[in-house]
């Protein structure tokens, strides 16, 4: 292992897994193929970060496997490189694994067990439960037999490594495999969580009714200590457009409905140019909330059982609602190919069934405004974006940093009104609470180049630890997205949920006291002056950024290729967009014109999605 002194320099983002290493080839302190060194059994650290990845043409059953399940992410490792060294099998680098900042696994399910609150203990059954349907789909779902396998990072389970089954395992066994946490569950659970491994366990058990059951049971432990929640978002042109094509709600200084407030979260990202993006998505805006409006109070009026998948199934409804609408309107002014105006949609919805205290966030998502888990310790994307570069890689064609090298990699394969309801898939998630957390959702105005990777320690976390107000939080963020990016319109709204009431400090000062002034945009000089300040701390942090140009037209089509944590891809990119903008980009732009009609706005047919 590494001295105290050489970990403290280590970047923690450096630290891998390797899968089918031997130790005996690779003992700790060997380098595999001059660049992966190890440090200890199948953890190795990557000596050239910066450059690209290995990747061969022919992935392995196991490669494609973890590819394929791309969107689950927020649990599982993915794949970094493909190695075929010599006298040796082919070994599987691995990111995004449960390592700590120093390269050691995080502790077990079965060591954090104990000490874990009991609406943990059953948000943590929940999560294994709900991998187990794409996990069994692909045949890997013998990975949640072995509780040395799972490991938890706060309320999140992750899995080391994915096994590939060689028999069909069932339910039953799953449940056989849990029994051992019985005994150490908190007292109040004991009972319950004995019956519902018995049910788990007998013939017929259904995954349904086992996900139902824990979902009754965390309903009953919120009431037991309320969740409060807090909402808050706004929106900005930025410093290049000359029209805002984004919406968001709630907006700040604008009334709410009262039945959504602080409820709805909703951001748009409008597509097709000047008087169609912005169209798209206010006509999104409108009639997802009037249709929230109505569900959310028969939700809290209804006398049944609440049934989660009925939720689920209702959203899926209002979304696809709203598509129709921006698809009638496209019909209606005979728009055709990149002239259809459309938008994104990242939407969270928090139902109080019955009036009860809610304990659950839906996300729901189409296109690529992102949502972000923002916790005390860590922060997760947990959307993955609807474009080519993540269609390739969860098609399992190639590992992610290559399929983003496409010249197409950002253009969208799926957006609200391009293209009617039949061939939409807006992808919704749950999210059982058990701890104070923040949501952050964002058009790629802020998101584009890492920006919210860059800024959570200085200015997400610090919105749970100091109880800053939600709306100076937007505002700074709007500050930060236009001194760091700039280039497009940018749409935050954060979600935070605490256990307890949330006590702001209306005293908390944000880092630059007139960064207001970014909102109203009354005097450009000194826009520019508080950008300039804030890319000099980027720049002296060690973080590239863009040169700032207030209220010019754009140098690059909108089709902006997003970075997921990788320094060298941004390298690539900005090398990329300087030769581009000296000749091909920048005459294609003068011919496209103001109407945003770049490669980002094109949704491939339904041939293109299959």
């Amino acid at each position: 292992m590494f001295t105290t002194e050489e970990q403290s320099t280590v970047i923690p983002n450096q630290f891998l897994w390797a899968v089918g290493l031997n130790s005996e080839v690779y003992p700790p302190g060997a380098l595999i193929e001059n660049r992966y060194r190890v440090v200890e059994d199948q953890i190795v650290l990557d000596t050239k970060m910066y450059s690209m990845p290995e990747m061969p043409e022919e992935l392995t059953e196991l490669a494609v496997k973890y590819l394929k399940l791309t969107r689950y992410a927020l649990h599982l490792p993915q794949p970094y490189a493909l190695l075929r060294p010599k006298h040796h099998d082919s070994i599987l680098i691995l990111e995004n694994s449960p390592l700590d900042e120093r390269g050691q696994l995080l502790p077990s399910i079965t060591e954090a067990w104990r000490e874990a609150k009991p609406l943990r203990q059953v948000n943590w059954l929940w999560q294994i439960c709900k991998l187990w349907k794409p996990l069994h789909e692909l045949q890997v779902s013998s990975s949640l037999l072995n509780l040395s396998n799972l490991r938890v990072r706060d309320c999140w389970v992750q899995l080391v490594e994915l096994t590939i089954d060689y028999q069909d395992y069932s339910l039953a066994q799953l449940g056989e495999t849990l029994v051992p946490l019985i005994a150490d569950c908190h007292a109040d659970l004991t009972e319950e969580l004995t019956h519902w491994l018995e049910a788990l366990q007998s013939p017929g058990a259904t995954l349904e009714a086992a996900i139902a059951h824990l979902d009754r049971l965390a309903s009953d432990l919120a009431q037991l200590e309320p969740m409060t929640v807090r909402i808050a978002g706004t929106t900005d042109i930025g410093l290049r457009r000359d029209h805002n094509e984004d919406a968001c709600y709630p907006m700040l200084d604008q009334p709410q409905v009262e039945g959504l407030r602080n409820r709805v979260l909703i951001i748009c990202d409008g597509l097709g140019g000047h008087e169609g993006g912005e169209i798209a998505s206010g006509t999104a805006i409108k009639t997802i909330t009037r249709m929230l409006n109505t569900l959310l109070h028969q939700v809290e009026q209804d006398t049944e059982p609440f049934s989660a998948q009925a939720f689920i199934a209702q959203l899926d409804k209002i979304v696809k609602v709203a598509n129709d609408q921006i698809v009638a309107l496209n019909d209606q002014q005979q728009r055709q190919g990149q002239q259809r105006m459309g938008t994104t949609l990242v939407m969270a919805v928090v139902p109080s069934p019955q009036g009860r205290a809610p304990h659950e966030v839906y996300i729901v998502h189409v296109g690529d405004s992102r949502a972000y888990w923002i916790g005390k310790n860590k922060h997760y994307q947990i959307t993955a974006d609807d474009d080519v570069a993540t269609r390739e890689t969860v098609l399992g064609y190639s590992f992610y940093p290559y399929s983003a090298q496409r010249l197409d990699a950002g253009a969208l394969i799926q957006a609200l009104g391009t293209r009617p309801s039949g061939v939409l898939l807006p992808r919704i998630q749950r999210f059982i609470i058990d701890e104070d957390c923040l949501f952050l959702l964002c058009s790629d105005g802020l998101s584009d180049y890492d920006r919210v990777d860059y800024l959570a320690d200085s200015h997400l976390r610090p919105i749970l630890q100091k109880n800053i107000p939600l709306e100076d939080a937007c505002k700074v963020l709007i500050a930060q997205a236009n001194a760091l990016n700039g280039h497009d319109n940018i749409s935050v709204g954060l979600l935070r949920c605490a256990f307890g009431p949330i006590i702001e400090s209306p005293d908390t000062e944000p880092d630059h006291e007139d960064l207001t002034i970014l909102q109203e945009k009354t005097d450009e000089d000194e826009v520019a002056e508080i950008a300039q300040a804030i890319q000099a701390e980027a720049i002296a942090a060690g973080m590239p950024v863009d040169p700032i140009a207030p209220y010019t037209p754009p140098v690059v089509p909108r089709q902006e290729k997003k970075s997921q944590g990788n320094n060298w891809l941004f390298m690539v990119l900005t090398i990329v967009g300087v030769v581009l903008a000296i000749g091909l980009v920048a005459a294609l732009f003068r011919q496209q014109g103001k109407n945003n009609s770049s490669p980002r706005n094109h949704v491939p047919s339904v041939q293109e999605l299959t």
